[in-house]
């Protein structure tokens, strides 16, 4: 689409007040595109999936989308991964996300939103007490970040799959606080951790990963549980 493409579209998707489903993705918006579909995105109260991935939002993009998205209370799957969203963009529709508490798969990877990111969503997470699917990969949460998130970690208790790999966390002391959540996800089936056998993870470490979260398989490189 472009940003022509998003320009042309947005008279017809405002009349659309019935649409459930949306897919936007791979279309490189940009923020221009997404300030062009914002308006009429905002007539979609319905939608309960939209996927906006790989579309070069940017913190513009996320800024001119976040009015729009908190008019979507009926959300269930959104995905908003590689859109370099940072920790401006996704501040910027942190309060939209914590109107959905409908919301079971929540996508933010690959979005460099740092432990600023981290905090400003954070809230917002632990109010989506419905999560099964979240995916936090490649963020550079780094130690402070991941405490953030894993305080609202722990108050999701349907989850079942959590992505949390490649997020700058070095050495064992890093993984406590996400020790504490994964304890308290009793459903948990599956953790993507694929980075944290190259993180200065001990043998004990793993040991303890693998007892906060005994009926999940976690996956590491090399190696199953």
């Amino acid at each position: 689409l472009g940003v022509a493409g998003a320009r042309l579209l947005a008279t017809p998707l405002r009349r659309m007040t019935a649409l459930t489903r949306l897919d936007l993705s791979f279309n490189v918006l940009g923020a221009a595109g997404a300030a062009h579909l914002a308006g009429a995105m905002a007539y979609l109260e319905a939608v309960t999936s939209l996927d906006l991935e790989s579309n070069r939002l940017g913190a513009g993009g996320a800024n001119a989308l976040a009015g729009a998205l908190g008019r979507m209370d009926e959300m269930t799957h959104l995905n908003l991964s590689h859109n370099m969203l940072t920790a401006e963009g996704t501040s910027a529709v942190a309060e939209s996300l914590g109107r959905m508490d409908k919301m079971t798969r929540l996508d933010l990877s690959f979005n460099s939103i740092g432990a600023e990111g981290a905090r400003a969503v954070a809230e917002s997470l632990g109010r989506m007490g419905r999560m099964t699917w979240l995916n936090l990969r490649n963020n550079d949460l780094g130690v402070e970040g991941a405490g953030a998130v894993a305080g609202a970690l722990g108050r999701m208790h349907k989850m079942t799959q959590l992505i949390v790999s490649f997020n700058s966390l070095t050495a064992g002391e890093d993984f406590a606080p996400l020790l504490h959540a994964l304890a308290a996800m009793p459903t948990l089936r599956r953790l993507h951790a694929d980075d944290w056998d190259s993180s200065g993870l001990s043998p004990f470490m793993k040991n303890r990963i693998a007892a906060a979260a005994p009926a999940a398989e976690v996956t590491w490189p090399g190696r199953q549980q």
